[in-house]
């Protein structure tokens, strides 16, 4: 019978995300913020369209186009802000963006990408994340083509659902910072 000394195998390294204040760092805080910071950069080149129906020089808005406004504003603060962004992309962002303390300097670079799961991640996660960036890009070029005020409904619900993400992954992020482990997992390959 072989020894078990013989047998033994050499680990690969693993990325884990540090418990206990594990956002401490600037990898960790690249990977949130950098994120945060492209979701805010979404939204200031949609808010100015979005508050054109608020404006003094644009055409008055119908009752029924209000109320579309309004309601498209409530479905995606729900639906993108809360179910797509707080409950599953936004831990899943401050989870990866954990586990850059001790990554190779490549995944430190672009951490931002990183935590979006654009790379080294799980073939799942590749797809999915891919996927978004590619449908999204549809969609800005579809809702390009909307005249007014159809155009402002949509940003009008785009910029309350970014918001709503952006805030999100501080609100996770934040909560690394005292120790509480985002609840998702980091999706790593």
């Amino acid at each position: 019978a072989p020894r078990a000394d013989c047998q033994r195998r050499a680990a690969a390294p693993v990325l884990s995300v540090a418990r206990g204040g594990g956002g401490l760092g600037i990898a960790p805080a690249w990977g949130a913020l950098g994120m945060t910071a492209i979701l805010g950069n979404a939204i200031r080149r949609v808010l100015p369209v979005a508050l054109e129906p608020f404006s003094s020089g644009a055409a008055a808005l119908a009752p029924p186009t209000w109320a579309a406004y309004a309601a498209f504003v409530v479905f995606m603060t729900y639906v993108e802000g809360y179910k797509a962004f707080h409950r599953k992309f936004s831990p899943m962002v401050v989870a990866r963006a954990l586990t850059l303390r001790d990554a190779p300097l490549h995944h430190v670079a672009l951490a931002p990408l990183y935590a979006m799961g654009l790379f080294h991640a799980s073939k799942k996660r590749l797809a999915t994340s891919w996927g978004f960036v590619v449908g999204i890009a549809a969609l800005v070029k579809l809702v390009k083509t909307l005249d007014y005020p159809w155009r402002a409904v949509v940003d009008g619900g785009v910029v309350a659902g970014l918001s709503v993400g952006a805030a999100s992954i501080l609100y996770h992020y934040g909560r690394s910072l005292g120790g509480v482990d985002p609840p998702a997992d980091a999706a790593l390959p």
